[in-house]
């Protein structure tokens, strides 16, 4: 999974949520300040954000808080849950 900052460059995603995401990527910013992010939830499905920085963690990444999303993009993030949670109850 993906995340673009300002449809710029490519940066890993580490970790998602319904309320955030840890970027695993050092980048010049630091806590307080806003971002907009496009999360790749597939390779043909994206939603955008704006963010703010919550913690800036040098040599390692940034976690950072959804601020912003359109209705829509909330309910494409909650369904990506909702299907993966179906898929690891298949698993197990």
């Amino acid at each position: 999974m993906l995340a673009e900052y300002h449809h710029a460059f490519p940066l890993p995603l580490r970790d998602l949520s319904l309320t955030g995401a840890f970027l695993g990527e050092e980048l010049p910013l630091h806590a307080g300040q806003e971002l907009h992010l496009t999360i790749w939830l597939s390779e043909t499905e994206a939603i955008e954000v704006e963010a703010v920085v919550r913690r800036a963690l040098k040599g390692t990444g940034l976690g950072v808080e959804f601020v912003a999303m359109s209705h829509a993009d909330s309910l494409r993030l909650q369904e990506y849950f909702r299907a993966a949670l179906v898929e690891e109850k298949k698993v197990v």
